[in-house]
């Protein structure tokens, strides 16, 4: 049975420098250290791009070129993220140099998987707005996804988000209101006001049953 050959794997390399490494976490701190620096304050950027808008922005000023790159690689017009947006025809003569130096045939070595999904950062239209909306108010009833907007609820779209407009709602029985009296006016039909009006005449006071004679009131008459 023929053995497999061994498959190199490209180590991790930063274009504006060319330097290796062995981990794609290592070489994204190297490229922020030392490419993606502002010159005019400590802050460092992630892209190249995010350093042209600081330093436009934040400091008023044109956009730097990069750092401890290579002649021809100091611009700004290459969006590279670890080894995410490097120039295909870079990579393949990057592959062919390492091959001839490790003296493999054409061909032995692969490019690495990426490791980290580049994020859409377009902005959402009103019909996705609207779906993204729809379906986060039927998870938040319990509804499947699938569950168009609350009976009589409108759903509107504006330059920015969505809102929802909703019915207005009916009592199954109106509000009972408090009794008039305690509000100072007549007291309603069939109820019995809780204290007497203010400036009305106080009820004589009687003693209970059973009581010895001579008891005093527990507070003088009004």
């Amino acid at each position: 049975m023929a053995k497999k050959k061994n498959k190199f794997v490209l180590k991790p390399w930063c274009w504006y420098c060319e330097r290796e490494f062995e981990d794609e976490k290592v070489l994204m701190q190297h490229q922020k250290a030392k490419h993606f620096k502002c010159k005019h304050c400590p802050r460092k950027l992630n892209t190249a791009g995010g350093l042209a808008v600081h330093v436009q922005q934040v400091h008023k000023l044109d956009p730097d070129k990069i750092e401890n790159a290579l002649p021809g690689r100091e611009g700004g017009e290459v969006e590279i993220f670890g080894m995410e947006g490097i120039p295909k025809d870079d990579v393949e003569n990057w592959k062919r140099r390492k091959e001839q130096e490790l003296g493999l045939a054409a061909g032995s070595i692969s490019q690495p998987p990426t490791k980290r999904a580049r994020t859409d950062l377009r902005p959402l239209s009103e019909a996705e707005l609207r779906a993204q909306l729809l379906a986060h108010i039927a998870l938040m009833s319990g509804n499947d996804t699938s569950t168009a907007a609350p009976s009589g609820a409108t759903v509107s779209a504006g330059p920015t988000a969505a809102s929802v407009v909703a019915a207005p709602q009916a009592y199954a029985q109106p509000p009972v209101p408090f009794p008039p009296s305690a509000a100072g006016g007549p007291p309603a039909p069939g109820t019995v006001p809780p204290f007497p009006p203010p400036g009305a005449p106080q009820p004589p006071f009687s003693l209970p049953p059973g009581a010895p004679p001579g008891m005093a009131p527990p507070f003088p008459p009004g």
